[in-house]
């Protein structure tokens, strides 16, 4: 249920609105500039050298490892899914803090962001980093975008060259390992490519307490306070030949709903899995 980014900032920082506006600048980033060779979900680049400049020790990185938590029952789904399968766990979050969490409940297949806190900078250019992130966290819109764009500009190509996972990333790492009808579970903006190329290869996207851009590309919505109804998901899709139908004829655990996409209401499945995923993870479950 962590958001490694996001907590990385606040231990750092303790500054939540710096870390929410750099999420908005990565989205504006994406969607609207539409800059070249950016992708959703970068915003591990765009945070790169603000924890740079501040120096990040391996104790704090551990320390965020030790207090991952998951959702209920995932140790259990975990074990049930390990029975028919390999499960291949695709994470933007930086791959140490991945590895070692998907560890804790048996998943041993990793990729995540490859990158260190090292970022070379010259003492101004560091002292103008730290100074920004009061400032950062103070605007809002054009203010923002135009301010960011000029601290960015200026180490545009060291942040280009950063190794980090986004939504296209995890579409290619999906489709390196040449699957037949996979199922694909994710719950944000960054899975989204990997949903499109799990559907183009005849498999099965789930948004497991996703939100709106989840949703938005999946065949199926899982809202449940349990990792249990994912693995009830799978062996059922993966016993019926990937028929959707046969879910709503299973039994889940209290509180879940699961929805087909294509015969539901897009608005009640929104806000339903909103508040669930709100409930489950606090701030970080209203990120993008």
């Amino acid at each position: 249920m962590n958001d490694f980014a996001y907590e990385l900032c606040l231990a750092v920082f303790n500054n939540e609105r710096f870390f929410r506006n750099l999420s908005e600048y990565d989205d504006y980033l994406f969607y609207i500039a539409k800059k070249k060779s950016y992708e959703a979900g970068y915003t591990l680049k765009l945070l790169n050298p603000f924890i740079s400049a501040f120096g990040v020790k391996n104790s704090l990185i551990e320390d965020l490892i030790n207090s991952a938590f998951f959702v209920p029952g995932a140790e259990k789904a975990g074990k049930e899914i390990l029975e028919r399968f390999e499960p291949v766990v695709i994470s933007t979050a930086y791959k140490k803090f991945v590895s070692e969490t998907a560890k804790k409940i048996g998943f041993k297949i990793v990729h995540g962001s490859e990158l260190e806190f090292s970022m070379d900078l010259n003492e101004d250019l560091r002292r103008e980093l730290l100074e920004s992130v009061e400032v950062i966290a103070s605007l809002k819109g054009i203010e923002l975008y135009e301010f960011l764009d000029k601290i960015m500009g200026k180490i545009w190509d060291q942040i280009a060259n950063l190794k980090v996972i986004g939504a296209k990333e995890k579409a290619e790492i999906l489709e390196k390992y040449e699957p037949k009808s996979p199922i694909a579970i994710g719950d944000s903006i960054t899975d989204c490519k990997m949903f499109e190329k799990a559907k183009e290869l005849d498999g099965v996207a789930i948004a497991f307490n996703g939100n709106k851009y989840a949703l938005e590309k999946a065949d199926v919505a899982i809202v449940s306070p349990s990792a249990m109804s994912t693995a009830i998901v799978v062996k059922t899709l993966l016993k019926g030949g990937m028929n959707l139908k046969l879910l709503g004829s299973q039994r889940y655990p209290r509180g879940t709903k699961v929805y087909i996409m294509s015969e539901s209401e897009f608005k009640e499945v929104l806000e339903n899995s909103m508040r669930m995923r709100v409930k489950l993870r606090g701030s970080a479950g209203s990120l993008g």
